[in-house]
């Protein structure tokens, strides 16, 4: 009778994760429910998927709605990173610049050289400029590229030092010197790393 009823009661739980699962994704799935419903709807539908059932919430990074790409990306990195990292090199390249932005938040997880040299490619694509302007997103690839620089990654460092958006710059010089160990003090922090970097010849 024991055996029974722990039976009984474990294929219970498993049947209430699964109705879980299918109430969250039938909100996510219904266009007749808003934005904010539908895309909480899949996170949390994440939360309740099998192995198997995570490929219906990959299934929604290629959806006409912008929100619900950028909820699969979300949902996915919470439950499975190597899913989500798969999403995320398809995604960088996304028409909406909130899919490409947690694209971005989603490769610095693992900051490896295939994902640097992802990052390092994106920051100039023309689709992250307003005009001539950055968009915010080249300096999050800055800030996150940032947090894992090391000598191999000089280079790219050096030429985002002089880059027209000031910020960015400024964020290369403190890379720069995280990187090479060189402290620069004082004002015109940009311009000194410049000479620095004329004078060594790392152009």
């Amino acid at each position: 009778m024991r055996f029974v009823f722990v039976f009984l009661f474990y294929a219970t739980q498993s049947y209430a994760v699964s109705d879980e699962f299918s109430v969250y994704m039938n909100i996510a799935s219904s266009n007749k429910n808003g934005m904010n419903s539908r895309w909480n709807a899949l996170i949390k539908a994440a939360q309740f998927a099998s192995e198997t059932q995570l490929n219906q919430i990959q299934k929604f990074s290629e959806s006409k709605e912008w929100y619900m790409r950028n909820a699969s990306l979300i949902a996915l990195s919470k439950v499975n990173l190597g899913m989500a990292m798969v999403e995320a090199k398809k995604l960088m390249q996304d028409k909406a610049l909130v899919v490409r932005s947690a694209a971005v938040e989603i490769l610095a997880m693992n900051l490896n050289e295939e994902n640097k040299s992802i990052l390092a490619v994106e920051l100039n694509k023309p689709y992250n400029f307003n005009k001539n302007s950055s968009l915010w997103i080249r300096r999050q690839i800055i800030e996150k590229f940032s947090l894992s620089a090391g000598s191999p990654d000089r280079k790219f460092f050096v030429k985002s030092l002089f880059d027209s958006d000031n910020e960015i710059a400024q964020l290369s010089a403190v890379a720069l010197a995280k990187i090479t160990g060189q402290q620069v003090e004082g004002k015109k922090l940009v311009e000194k790393w410049q000479s620095i970097v004329k004078q060594n010849n790392w152009l």
